[in-house]
């Protein structure tokens, strides 16, 4: 397959992709224009944090990222910074107490924080979250 790279997307839309794998993300961030701001992978059902970290490495000037409704995505491997993100968009996924621990160290600028339906979550989760990342609204 041969790939151009566009050094102006800035936005990127894949949501509700069923058939977008963790091999094709781990192929899109070799292709990533690392200045890509948005990212909507939301309803990607078959993708994992293994993709969504390999992205976000390439990916390091983020600011949007929907990951709603990826019911395998917990991120437990964000051990990186990723620090110009202000929207993560989390609601429906795996994430729990521990993956808010490693998000509020990793994305202390997030202005937002979506989890609804993060069954999970509890209080200490969000409580690093709110310690961390001093910005939210």
């Amino acid at each position: 397959m041969d790939c151009v790279l566009n050094h102006q997307l800035k936005s990127l839309h894949l949501a509700c992709n069923f058939q977008l794998l963790n091999e094709n993300i781990i192929l899109f961030k070799s292709i990533c224009d690392p200045n890509l701001q948005f990212l909507d992978l939301s309803s990607c059902h078959n993708i994992s944090e293994e993709g969504i970290c390999e992205v976000l490495r390439r990916c390091c000037k983020a600011r949007h990222l929907n990951l709603a409704y990826c019911s395998r995505v917990k991120l437990l491997r964000i051990n990186f910074k990723v620090p110009e993100l202000e929207v993560f968009n989390l609601s429906h996924t795996s994430v729990d107490d521990e993956t808010l621990y490693m998000i509020s160290k990793n994305c202390c600028g997030l202005l937002q924080l979506l989890l609804e339906n993060c069954d999970e979550v509890i209080e200490n989760g969000v409580k690093h979250v709110v310690e961390n990342c001093t910005q939210l609204r």
